[in-house]
């Protein structure tokens, strides 16, 4: 482990690799915190090395100052997770590639509250031998360190997984990471500008940081070398460069047509399907969307083998949530309820557009007389700052049409106590006084 400043995070890091692993080696590349003093009381051997703007030489010293036979690989905003970790062991076993191979974990990009962002594999066991090692100062890749060496036999094992918090987003914007790894990145592009996975990588940073136009330039450059060279990460970088344009406002059609041009050389690949479906929705092409995010759906259940390069994997319900607009635009009200209660129980509550699917949801429940779900529903839409209230005065209003005005007084002396905003609500005054509230 290389690290600087991790006093928040190194503890857990380190206990989740304590129960299988023999040697803990924290390398420390300039911390002023309680980073080495914690790694010191967690047993670990520390060791020290001077940042010179290159995470693969840093993590390379990790590498030196190892003893084991073999290395795992964790950051400080890392875990280890799995019901018997040490089973990866039984698995450490030179094969005819010897010492050209490697064992690749799932990393789950993951929320402070647990909720999933994105997953990959990558490799994070390996022999311990000096022929192995990381290259590139950011995003550094492991590899053979000889240029004629066999390549790596990479194999993958599920039964233990690695949780990565550091894109939670309001971590990564606090920790201010893209100050370390942004002018990296740029000085890669520099010297190798037809560097389309790096350029991929920029526009990425780009758009994390919100500098729109910088990651658009970035991410049609990569895209257009990807398409060239038919070489690259072509779905990522189309699907960044869609999200891109989508802020900047630009128009639907512009944004479909790089959608297709991507689908003409993964005609399969679900997150393409999301995007294009996105695009119609903004163009209120309700149908074309409707179809467009369907397919996105089945190729997510066709997917054969590995899903965690699938973006969508983690945000099916976003495809719910865009699926109920497309119905209901299309006044298919039933698949548009159907698919907006789907979209809820993984939604983050910090994403956006929470607003329109609390009200049209409230408003179907009441519409499609669900009235088994509406007090839930609206108890979700009363807990938010941000959602207007009319559906909830809505069906106060049917209340006291229905069940008569004691149950409605109830209901609005509930709401206010438990979300004081319904007071100062312009429609609150005049309920109030017919209630005898006033």
């Amino acid at each position: 482990m290389m690290v600087k400043n991790e006093e928040d995070f190194l503890e857990d890091a380190l206990k989740s690799a304590q129960g299988f692993c023999d040697e803990l080696v924290v390398v420390d590349t300039g911390s002023t915190d309680r980073t080495v003093e914690i790694a010191q009381d967690m047993g670990a051997k520390v060791g020290y090395f001077e940042w010179c703007d290159s995470f693969s030489k840093a993590r390379n010293e990790t590498l030196r100052q190892s003893s084991g036979e073999w290395v795992a690989i964790l950051d400080a905003d890392e875990r280890f997770v799995g019901s018997n970790p040490e089973r990866v062991r039984d698995f450490l076993v030179p094969r005819e590639s010897y010492p050209f191979q490697a064992i690749m974990l799932n990393v789950v990009n993951t929320r402070l509250d647990g909720s999933p962002i994105s997953s990959f594999f990558s490799v994070r066991l390996f022999p311990n031998d000096p022929r192995l090692g990381y290259s590139g100062r950011v995003h550094n890749r492991f590899g053979p360190m000889e240029e004629d060496a066999p390549k790596i036999e990479a194999n993958r094992y599920t039964g233990l997984e690695i949780v990565h918090l550091g894109y939670d987003p309001g971590l990564y914007e606090a920790r201010k990471k893209a100050a370390r790894s942004l002018p990296l990145i740029e000085a890669t592009v520099r010297e190798e500008p037809d560097n389309h996975q790096h350029r991929f990588y920029l526009g990425r940073e780009y758009l994390l940081l919100g500098r729109l136009d910088e990651a658009r330039s970035a991410l049609t450059l990569a895209f257009e070398g990807i398409i060239a060279s038919q070489d690259g990460p072509l779905v990522d970088s189309a699907t960044h460069l869609m999200q891109t344009l989508t802020s900047l406002g630009e128009e639907p059609t512009k944004i479909i047509q790089i959608g297709q041009r991507a689908l003409s050389l993964a005609p399969h690949h679900p997150d393409l399907w999301l995007e294009v479906g996105r695009a119609l929705l903004t163009a209120t092409a309700f149908q074309q969307a409707a179809e467009s995010i369907e397919r996105a759906l089945v190729c997510l259940g066709q997917t054969i083998g590995d899903q965690s390069q699938t973006r969508m994997t983690h945000r099916r319900w976003e495809a719910h949530e865009f699926l109920g607009r497309a119905y209901w635009g299309l006044a298919q009200y039933k698949k548009a309820y159907e698919n907006y209660l789907k979209a809820l129980p993984d939604k983050p509550e910090d994403s956006s557009g929470w607003p329109v699917l609390l009200n049209s949801v409230c408003a179907l429940a009441i519409e499609l007389k669900d009235q088994a779900r509406v007090p839930s529903l609206l108890t979700h839409l009363l807990s938010r700052d941000d959602t207007p209230l009319g559906m909830f005065f809505f069906e106060l209003d049917r209340i006291s049409g229905a069940d008569g005005p004691d149950a409605a007084r109830e209901m609005l002396i509930d709401a206010v106590a438990r979300c004081p905003r319904v007071a100062a609500d312009p429609e609150y005054a005049q309920r109030a006084e017919r209630l005898g509230l006033g």
